[in-house]
């Protein structure tokens, strides 16, 4: 590989590959001759492409190369994902291509598989835990930071008498009727200065309640179980009931901005 030129000196330091291209006509058609590839370039097409041509080398790329050609035409960048064979796997990378000067391309390419696999298993695992949360016989509430609701369960809904579609955007204050010895209002004001949680026991719709009040980056999540019967606290742990609405807070979340 040659020592980069100056227009390329910062693209040896970056993790993505690059590859600084000219546009040839060979016979009757057109390719690519690589004049320039960053260390990068050669771990993710398992050989150094300097002084090569992609068309003839790298078959996979054929999909990229009519959309550079119109990049080099219009000067309008280009992005799009390539399948790339790699042993008995396919790897898709991400192909950004745009325009340096008249017949001169620069196109970086990331390899994106993992990133896209992980971003798919969380948004199932997202799923899996709301459907988890939807189905809970206990009412579970997720609000904001300013203690509105972005997401109730079936539970909460038939607790607080109102389809989620109209809990939506109100407060908690708003559709609490407790008494004035209530402690909701003091201990979520507690959880939203001390970012610890609590647990306390309140009493709603003529019912006692193990409440358990947990914060997360988007806000809070609520946690009600009947106790009317025996009033013993939950058996189980504050902390594990914590762990396990970090997730359920995430997925809440995300639905609520998604969908709003």
């Amino acid at each position: 590989m040659f020592p980069p030129r100056g227009l390329y000196a910062l693209e040896a330091f970056n993790p993505d590959a690059f590859l600084a291209l000219r546009l040839e006509a060979t016979g009757d058609s057109e390719d690519f001759l690589c004049e320039y590839a960053n260390p990068a370039v050669e771990a993710l097409l398992e050989e150094n492409p300097l002084g090569r041509r992609l068309r003839s080398r790298w078959p996979e790329l054929a999909e990229g190369l009519s959309a550079w050609s119109q990049v080099l035409a219009t000067g309008e960048p280009h992005t799009r994902v390539l399948l790339m064979r790699r042993g008995s796997g396919t790897r898709r990378v991400l192909a950004r291509a745009a325009r340096v000067e008249a017949g001169l391309l620069a196109v970086w390419l990331a390899d994106v598989t993992d990133t896209e696999r992980f971003v798919s298993e969380t948004a199932a695992f997202e799923e899996r835990m709301l459907s988890f949360v939807e189905c809970m016989p206990t009412p579970f509430l997720a609000l904001d930071p300013r203690c509105r609701f972005v997401y109730v369960n079936r539970a909460a809904e038939q607790l607080l008498g109102k389809r989620r579609q109209a809990l939506m955007g109100r407060t908690l204050e708003q559709e609490s009727t407790g008494s004035p010895s209530s402690a909701l209002g003091t201990q979520i004001r507690r959880v939203l200065t001390s970012g610890t949680p609590v647990a306390f026991e309140e009493r709603f719709h003529s019912r006692w309640w193990e409440v358990t009040v947990a914060p997360t980056v988007d806000g809070l999540l609520v946690y009600l179980h009947d106790i009317t019967a025996h009033r013993r606290p939950s058996t189980v742990p504050l902390a594990s009931r914590t762990r396990l609405g970090r997730s359920i807070g995430g997925a809440c979340g995300k639905r609520y901005r998604r969908h709003r």
